[in-house]
Order: structure tokens, then sequence, then C-alpha cells
């Protein structure tokens, strides 16, 4: 018999099996198999936290395969993830089986190279890192079950407006809490007023542009100056040019002489970043590919599980001696010699567990793939990252680029300006990539400035001057790459988890994506709020990163793992525990207020059943759907409290009741009503306010709209507008959704016949989204008798109606799937019993 290897999943088996010739019978887990009971807490807290683990259903077919075949094997190798999560799948694994036969074997890279290294080199299961996994499991388990009810009982059941359950969690709070505290900084800021000068001059010909620097030797004010609290300068040692003293400048300084007084030329060295850690990979990728944090892990861990690239899961940016020869004989042949450093480099990293230190993520093997055969093998996305990893891997392992500065000064009577330009002498690293950078200011150290010929004394001729004018800025709203940042700068989270840190709280709607920022929402708000008032230690960054940081002790065998827990949950004497917490009544009023403006008048913002309102005194406003605390001025809360109200606005008269005809908003959105009757509909999703007029309105009024009989049923056949969509019956099992090109109002016969048809005949697929990539299962997009939902064969989930048909993604779809698989089953209802 062949001896039994056993990893995570099915296409990393694939790749193993290829190299090893079948010497080896090579399955995979697709993930855990082992979870805590979903249904309860499943920790005994009297018994030292003692936990009650199952087979995950789905996986005991899996794992009674696996148990029968090593039984009659020679050998159990357990090569899961080399990290805390795949100890604990090893850990899981040999606990069902023969200990006596097991080894545990780690691989770096899925190469053939990579797998003979890594079966040559047996282990133990490391019992401290599985501690680690399990410790943090519990810890999160007891936050998320034992805080969340409170979320229910209070914030939850005074809000309507709430879909889906809210949540907190160790990590996913304080994320949330530090986009909370930027938000809260931009609705702080107050913004400052400043100008300055900015010049056009030629020299032979050619032009060059110079801003103003000082005034009287006194450096001229700019943005940082400023105090973001009061718009007011932090010291006098600047020089803040009013609007009407840089007009009055510009005029004094066109009557003068401009003259060179100075010409400084240096040449600096421009070195290359380190290889990518996890962290740095998922903020590259959001900067260069616009890649979400899930869509980045996802296409790093197919392209691991292909061969392509190393694991990427770390924390190291030192490469190994293959992965420096890979990187130098690339370098030699794609670039040159003269591009190679005298040394390889070596960098600093700091890696908190040695039994997760990893080389830095690079292409796998001595020869690296080209792009060309990752986008053959996988697809266009696992392409683009392979493409930033390989360059990067390049960039780091080659030489400094040389950059010629030049600053040149130039003076007119007491005011002195600036030119600045630079060359690249030798461009080094900068041939193969250089590295993004978050917000409006790109990346300018690879672009080159070039300045005219210009010498010392020379008498310049200014073409243009202006004044220029400058608002200070709020501080920005957070990215996908800069919260990842940030939260490793704080030490919150692993970089492996931070793509479902953030993929969590905006699938709670405590924050929206908008044009790439994370804006947080008031529910978001509310929830952090009572986190903080309540839960205080466990939202804070510092208690978040100190638990982290004894997690790690715990992985290193330098810290027990029961005293950590009772700590956390019972407290200690200087720290409150959760228990204790849990016990302290909760302010609903205070966690769903904030104070705009304290004066004579105060306003505040509430978020209250149907959603966030300001209040001052007897008047209240409701905060249109756009706008976010940071948008909340005082001004801009007046505005809306002093806007008329237009919640009944006349359209028109129906022309057969001479009824007039409203078009109102209700807490579930805008609708038309005629007269003071209870006929009403509502306006269909997606339409603007503006394109509703008498005619729309009457034809929304006379849904549902009778199109014709049905030739088989001989019913008749009906376009309305329902719960789930837009959709066609004819009685009974007759039913048909419509699509997006086609509405109620102007649908067909023909066409809505055909919808019929095609629903009969049973659920009509509409595309292939991808495997998931814990089961290995393709999920597909379906459209049902009640909608469209996903399917991956055996679990079927309704797609809401905040997504689309058409973008749809396979990360949203996951979600919903994996949420439906834990859902308890719906009670059925009772029948009736017929009376006789």
């Amino acid at each position: 018999m062949k001896p039994l290897l056993i990893v995570e999943s099915p296409s990393k088996a694939n790749t193993i099996s290829k190299y090893l010739k079948g010497a080896y019978e090579v399955k995979s887990t697709i993930g855990h198999i082992k979870e805590l009971p979903e249904k309860k807490l499943s920790v005994d807290i009297e018994n030292d936290f003692a936990i009650e683990e199952e087979v995950i259903e789905d996986k005991k077919k899996l794992v009674n395969e696996l148990k029968k075949i090593s039984k009659t094997a020679p050998e159990i190798i357990i090569a899961t993830d080399s990290d805390r999560e795949g100890e604990a799948i090893a850990a899981h694994i040999a606990s069902e089986m023969d200990k006596s036969k097991i080894s545990r074997v780690q691989f770096t890279e899925i190469t053939k190279e990579g797998v003979e290294a890594g079966l040559n080199d047996r282990k133990e299961i490391d019992e401290d890192l599985v501690k680690a996994a399990t410790t943090r499991r519990i810890v999160d388990r007891l936050f998320g079950y034992k805080v969340s009810p409170v979320l229910w009982s209070t914030l939850q059941k005074n809000m309507k407006f709430v879909q889906g359950r809210l949540s907190a969690g160790r990590v996913q709070s304080s994320a949330l809490k530090i986009i909370i505290e930027r938000e809260r900084l931009r609705q702080s800021f107050n913004s400052a007023l400043y100008f300055d000068l900015k010049a056009k001059f030629s020299s032979n010909s050619e032009s060059f542009n110079a801003s103003l620097v000082k005034i009287d030797n006194k450096r001229i004010a700019s943005g940082k100056d400023f105090d973001p609290d009061t718009g007011k300068l932090k010291n006098d040692n600047v020089y803040l040019l009013a609007k009407s003293e840089a007009e009055q400048l510009v005029s004094k300084l066109n009557a003068g002489v401009w003259k060179i007084s100075d010409i400084e030329e240096k040449v600096k060295k421009s070195n290359p970043k380190p290889p990518f850690t996890t962290s740095t990979l998922q903020q590259e990728a959001a900067r260069k590919l616009r890649f979400s944090a899930r869509r980045t892990m996802n296409n790093a861990q197919n392209l691991y599980r292909a061969g392509f690239i190393t694991y990427m899961r770390t924390d190291s940016t030192n490469l190994s001696a293959e992965g420096v020869n890979g990187a130098k004989a690339e370098i030699v042949q794609s670039f040159g010699k003269e591009y190679l450093p005298d040394t390889p480099r070596v960098y600093s990293s700091k890696v908190v567990n040695a039994q997760e230190a990893h080389e830095a993520i690079r292409p796998a093997g001595l020869k690296f793939a080209l792009t060309e055969s990752v986008k053959s093998e996988l697809d266009e996305d696992a392409a683009k990252l392979y493409d930033l990893i390989r360059k990067r891997t390049l960039a780091s392992q080659m030489k400094s680029a040389k950059i010629k500065q030049v600053s040149v000064t130039i003076i007119n009577q007491n005011s002195e300006f600036r030119a600045n330009g630079q060359i690249i002498l030798f461009p080094g690293y900068m041939a193969a990539y250089v590295e993004g950078t978050d917000g409006a200011n790109k990346s300018k150290e690879n672009k080159e400035t070039i300045l005219p010929d210009l010498a010392k004394e020379q008498v310049l001729q200014c073409n243009d001057l202006i004044s220029d004018e400058h608002n200070t800025k709020p501080p920005a709203r957070f990215t996908e790459a800069s919260l990842v940042k940030e939260l490793e700068l704080k030490g919150i989270g692993r970089p492996s988890t931070y793509a479902m840190i953030i993929e969590t709280i905006v699938k709670r709607t405590y924050v929206h994506k908008k044009q790439s920022k994370l804006t947080p929402t008031f529910l978001g708000l509310a929830v952090t709020q009572l986190l903080e008032n309540h839960f205080t230690s466990l939202v804070d960054s510092k208690f978040t990163a100190e638990m982290e940081n004894g997690l790690d002790a715990i992985s290193r065998g330098e810290l027990e793992s029961l005293p950590f827990m009772k700590e956390f949950y019972f407290g200690s004497n200087d720290r409150n525990g959760l228990v204790n917490m849990l016990d302290e009544k909760v302010d609903i009023g205070k966690a769903c207020s904030v104070q705009l403006d304290d004066k004579d008048e105060p306003i505040e913002v509430r978020v209250g059943q149907y959603g966030p309102f300001l209040r001052q005194g007897e008047n209240r406003k409701s905060v249109p759907s756009d706008i976010y605390l940071g948008d909340l001025s005082v001004d801009k809360a007046l505005e809306i409290l002093n806007q008329e109200i237009n919640e009944d606005k006349e359209i028109g008269t129906d022309p057969d009741t001479s009824e007039v005809v409203f078009l109102k908003t209700g807490p579930y959105g805008p609708y038309v009503q005629l007269g003071d009757s209870s006929k009403r509909k509502a306006i269909p999703k997606g339409t603007e306010i503006s394109e509703v007029n008498l005619e729309m309105a009457l034809k929304l009024l006379a849904l549902p709209r009778v199109l014709g009989m049905h030739p088989e049923t001989k019913q008749e056949v009906k376009a309305d507008y329902g719960r789930f969509g837009p959709y066609v019956t004819a009685g009974k099992g007759k039913n048909g959704r419509i699509p997006p090109q086609h509405s109620p109002l102007t649908i067909e016969l023909d066409t809505a016949l055909e919808l019929i048809a095609k629903r009969t005949s049973g659920p009509q697929e509409l595309r292939s989204l991808g495997d998931h990539p814990k089961t290995g299962e393709m999920l597909t997009l379906k459209d049902g008798r009640y909608g469209p939902y996903i399917t991956d064969g055996k679990v079927n989930a309704s797609m809401p109606s905040d997504l689309e048909v058409e973008t749809i993604t396979l990360e949203e779809a996951v979600n919903l799937i994996d949420k439906k698989r834990v859902a308890p089953p719906k009670k059925k209802r009772a029948k009736r019993k017929k009376k006789k």
C-alpha cells in the first residue's frame, strides 16, 4: 500500500500528485474538518474553557474515507499549510487516525523540488501552534457569542432598517473603530484657506515652473502648518499669505527683476523595496491592480497551489538562496550584469514566530515562470498578481537607482521662488518595478523633470505669475490598502485575516465601499459607540494588539493559554474582564447619538428606527443616504434641517377618478399614492425621483398589467413588481422573472410567455462563478421560481436585492453560500385543520 499524504486543497493535491507520480495516495481535506458547533457557545467556561469540537457535517464522508485509507497505509503524512490554522487542521486530522503512523511536513512551494525537500524534512505536529490556534478560536467565540447578542437586544431591536444580524468580533470591532475614528477627524475638521504664487519662466526657449517658498526669509505656510481641529496656524514661524496680499504681490513682482540666486545639484540613491509579505502584497495589489484584499488572497492561494509562488502567508522579507539565485539569473538575462549589486540584498524583517517563518512571497523554483504561462494555466487575475510578485522580487535584488536632483532658487525683491528638477542617471531597480503610493500623490520617484541649462545670476523672463488658492483637506478615508497598512502598524489581527475583516464589516453594512474608500455608516457608528461605552478595552487598539502578541507568545511556547483566557474573560486587578462588562446596563440613546454643536440650540445626529436623522429642538430631518458623519459639518447639518418639507408632492390628477396623485416618501423609500386611499405603489428600484411624472405614476398604480391570455392555462398573463423584483404570472406554477432589460410597464405578451416557459422548464443556469475556495465546489448562478440564486449543488442561497445578476462576484457568492450553510432551518408552518 502507498503512504497517505494529506493536504488542504484539491488543486494542491492534483499538482503534488503529478510530481510524485503515483508513489503516494494524495488526498485533500478541503480546509478545516472540525469546528465548534455553530448553534451554541461550545466553550465550557467553568471547566477551564474546554471546547466541544465536531467534524463538520459536510466533511463526515470525507473524514471516513481518509480514516479508511489510513488503516492500510504504511504511513500518514500531513502537509497542511504552515501556519496556526494549518497546524490546527493537522491536529484535527491526527485526532481521527493512528498517531503512531503520523508525521508532519511543510511545503514552502508546490514545485517538484519544494515537495521533495518537504518530504525529506519530517517533523512532529507543533503543539504550541495548535494551542495558539485553539486559544484564538475560544477567545473569538467568547467575544462574538457573548457580545453580539447585546447588539441584538439593544440596537437591532430598535432599528427596523437593519438587514441581517449585527455582530461584534475581537479584530473586526477594533478595525471598525479605527475607521470610525478617522471619520470623526473628518467631521471635526476645520478647513483653512491659504494662498501661494506660481510662476512660469523661460530660458533659451525652454519653459519651467517655480513656486513661491519664502517672503522676507520666512517660509510660506502650506497645508501641514494648520491645526486640523481649529483651522488655525500651529506656529508663528511661517508666513500666511492672504488673498489680497497675494494679488498685490503679483503686481509688485511683475514690475521687478527675476534673478537666479543659487543652483544646488546633488546625486541621491534610491533603494528598492523588499520582496512582498502578505500585508505588503495586499496593499500593493490594491494600489496597482485595484484588487480587494480577498481577491488578492484568493489569487495568491491559487498561484501557490499551482506551484507558481512560494507560500503566501508570511511576515518575512528575506529570500532563500534559491530565490536569490533565481532572481540573479533573471536580472542578468533581462537587464544585464550591470544591474546586479556586488552582494545579494538582505532585508530585516519582523517575524513573530519561528514556526511560521517562511521566506518572502516570490516566484517558486530556481527558474521563475513567465507571466504568460500563468495566464494560460490559471487566468488573467492570477497572471496580473504573479507579474506584480515577479517584478517586485527582481527589483528587490537589483542595484539602487541614481538620481540627480537640481534645486534652483529665484529671487525678486523680498520674495524667493524655487524650481526643482530631477534626471535619472541610472534606473537600477526602477527598470523592473516602482512601488505605488496611497492617495492622490502618485509616486514621482521614477519620473524625470528636466530643467533647461541655467546659471547663477542669470536674469529670467517671467511669462506668467498667478496667485493660487488652497483649502486644507480633512484626513482621507481609508482604502483597503491604507487600512491594511494601519492594522499591521497597530499590530491588530494577522495579515492573513485582513481580507475577512474588511469583508465582514462591509457585509454587515457597518462600512460602505464608495469609490474604493471605506466609508463608515451610521449603523457602524452606533455599534462602535456602544462597544466603546460598555466594552471599552475590547475595542481598544492597544489591547487588541496585546491579545495578538499573547497568542504569538503561546505559539512560541512562552505563555500558557489558560491564564491568558482567564484574564480575558474574568479580568485581573488592573483590567476588567468580559464577564463583568456583560453585566453593565446599556445606554442605547448614548450609543445612537452624536452632538454636532453644543451652542444655544444643540444639533445632534441620531440613529433611529428608520435610519439616521438630525434633530435641533423640535425640528427633525432624515440624513440623506449619500451623507455620512464625516460630511456633517454644522453648516451642512443646518442646510439639511432648513430644507423645505417635501413629503407629499402633487404630481397631477387621475383623469378617471379626478383624485390627486401624490409622490411620497416612507420608511421603505418613495412611492406614489392615489388621493387619500390605500392605493399606492413603490417606485421601482433604480428609478430617479425626477423621472416620476403623472404618466408613470398612473401606470404604476394600474399594476398588475394584463398582457393577454396564456394559450395553455387560458388565464390572464399579468406583469407586476413583487417582493423579489419584477415578474410575470399566468396562474399557479406559471411564473417568470422579468430581466433588467424589460419592465412590467412595457413588456409584451410574447416575451412574457417565453419567460414563463423557461421558468416552468426548471431553474435556468445564468453563469458559472468559479470554485468555492474551501469546498472546491463550483458555484453557479441560476434563475429559479422565486428569482436568482447561488448554488453549489447542495446548498442554495437566494440572491439579495442589493446585488445584481450581471455584476455579482465569486467573493459575494461564497459569502451567501457560507451564510446559508450555517443558517438554522426555517420552521415549517403548521397546517390548519380543515373544519368539518
